[in-house]
């Protein structure tokens, strides 16, 4: 999976990286949504890679996945920042994933 950031989403998102110890997740969200296959894609601060986690090709930003969520996203996506609504968008050329996603800190 290729994940494109945009400058906004860089500058938002690189404070974050600086100390070395945090990635950046994709998470697609089931918590409270019904079924495994309804959910929200959304971003997670987090202190390591857990087991079955994948690295998406997101240069600058290193971006993790799991890798039973990559059936929900297509394979180039485009991550970038509204800082008039604060928050991430996730999109790609057919369909945009989330216009709110939220960056949740879960280390």
């Amino acid at each position: 999976m290729k994940i494109t950031c945009t400058d906004a989403a860089i500058a938002k998102l690189q404070p974050f990286l600086e100390d070395g110890n945090t990635l950046i997740k994709l998470v697609f969200d089931t918590e409270g949504c019904g079924c495994s296959v309804n959910g929200v894609p959304t971003l997670w601060l987090v202190g390591e890679a857990a087991g079955g986690e994948i690295q998406a090709e997101s240069e600058p930003l290193k971006l993790i996945y799991k890798a039973k969520d990559e059936i929900f996203f297509e394979d180039q996506m485009k991550l970038d920042y509204q800082d008039s609504s604060k928050s991430y968008i996730l999109k790609s050329n057919s369909q945009i994933y989330n216009a709110h996603m939220a960056l949740v800190d879960k280390r």
